[in-house]
């Protein structure tokens, strides 16, 4: 079996089978699927200060802005309640703006809510 280059782009045809940690690399599927076909097995993506998922706290007003560098003019963003703060029930949550390069902003239903809230940031292929 063969190996990553180092820099440059590398064409793989028919079944793939990746093993071992790749830094600062992507990999692109044209045509097909990524299909994590093991049980238990799925995406792993990292957290933290401007990080394409994670986690906030709403802020009990009308909005919440949450800052991240890595949110785009055309970012798919998912939101999920993850535990209810000041709410009986969970919002309906709207992401209803953004600002490129530096934040978003989240509009619950219920605006005195302070759950902590799961996000996702996506970028359309």
């Amino acid at each position: 079996m063969g190996f990553f280059p180092a820099s440059g782009n590398e064409n793989v045809s028919g079944n793939f089978t990746a093993t071992g940690t790749a830094t600062a690399a992507s990999l692109t599927a044209t045509g097909g699927s990524v299909d994590v076909s093991a049980a238990g097995q799925g995406l792993k993506v990292a957290e933290g200060s401007n990080a394409k998922q994670g986690t906030f706290t709403l802020a009990g007003t009308a909005t919440t802005t949450v800052a991240n560098t890595a949110v785009t003019a055309n970012s798919r963003i998912l939101l999920t309640t993850q535990t209810l703060g000041t709410v009986t029930a969970a919002s309906t949550l709207a992401v209803s703006g953004r600002l490129p390069g530096t934040s978003f902003t989240v509009t619950p239903s219920q605006a005195t809510d302070t759950s902590t809230v799961a996000f996702e940031i996506f970028e359309p292929g």
